[in-house]
């Protein structure tokens, strides 16, 4: 089977390097144009372009896939099928006409639950016990298309954003290599999607990576996890920004109004009230400072019990 990739972030990569490894044969790459990235606003690659680098097989970068000439372009390759992770543009029907077997999308969540754009994210502020990779045929839908394949995966209780979607990288990958075999054999009928289990996971905007402390210390844990290790949910104390990079809840009977420092214990562990119950803060990183344990944290900042984090 003759094949073009179209994929952008770090999880697109995981799915590109079964590819590589596969029996297929890539005639091409398609991922986003570069862009202004860091403080300096320099143009920087996207990963699945600088996994390409030294590879002979040739990369495209529109700014519109679904530009008429680049259609053609595509066409003229005459692959057997397209595979998508995590693209980050809208494929159009006459682009989607193009392969004779199809569109196919690697997606990193148990389909019909959670289609968009942030499935991993909102699987983890949920607090989901498990998720999975879906592989689909794709339509003009929103990640609506008939189901060739799944695989569960268990939701560990220490992963965040990053390291589960390495596992679901890696797990979406032997999955797909295994699919597209059967697909090309004629093994696998497509399966529709129960309409009635829809759910949807759009894109989570910064600002909801900021802690609100009248929620529950659970629903904080889970917003630690899900924004974790980037950009990192955020709150205030004494005026400037930190970032809380690990937290678990904690057991003990402190109360105190939400954001105040309840407790610094005997080994300096920091104990925050909530709406609910108790979080133990673990790691945390100052505005323009480096990542700290609270340990760290309470000593070198002169902590004090009672004080608010807003």
């Amino acid at each position: 089977m003759k094949l073009i990739f179209m994929g952008t972030s770090s999880f697109s990569v995981l799915i590109l390097e079964a590819l590589l490894s596969s029996q297929f044969e890539l005639l091409g790459v398609i991922t986003q144009p570069d862009r202004p990235a860091g403080r300096g606003k320099k143009l920087s690659a996207p990963p699945v372009k600088k996994r390409m680098t030294g590879l002979e097989i040739p990369v495209w970068q529109p700014k519109r896939v679904n530009d008429p000439g680049f259609v053609e372009q595509v066409r003229s390759l005459r692959p057997q099928a397209i595979v998508v992770a995590s693209f980050g543009q809208i494929i159009k029907k006459e682009l989607l006409q193009v392969p004779v077997r199809g569109f196919i999308n690697v997606h990193p969540s148990l389909l019909p639950k959670y289609r968009g754009a942030d499935p991993i994210r909102w699987t983890l502020l949920n607090g989901e016990e498990e998720t999975g990779v879906t592989i689909m045929l794709m339509d003009e839908g929103m990640d609506s298309g008939p189901i060739l394949s799944q695989k569960t995966l268990k939701i560990e209780e220490k992963d965040n954003a990053a390291t589960l979607e390495e596992k679901l990288g890696l797990l979406g990958g032997e999955l797909l290599v295994d699919t597209l075999d059967k697909w090309l054999k004629g093994i696998i009928v497509p399966q529709n999607q129960d309409a009635n289990l829809v759910s949807y996971a759009p894109k989570l905007s910064k600002e909801m990576a900021r802690v609100d402390w009248t929620r529950s210390a659970l629903f904080i844990v889970n917003q630690i996890r899900a924004f974790s290790p980037r950009p990192g949910v955020w709150t205030y104390l004494r005026g400037k920004r930190v970032k809380i990079l690990s937290g678990k809840l904690y057991s003990g009977d402190k109360s105190g109004e939400p954001g105040k420092v309840v407790e610094i214990d005997k080994d300096k562990r920091l104990i925050v009230a909530t709406g609910e119950g108790l979080l133990q803060i673990e790691l945390l990183q100052p505005e323009g400072g480096k990542v700290l344990t609270g340990r760290e944290f309470c000593c070198g900042y002169k902590i004090q019990k009672g004080e608010i984090l807003e």
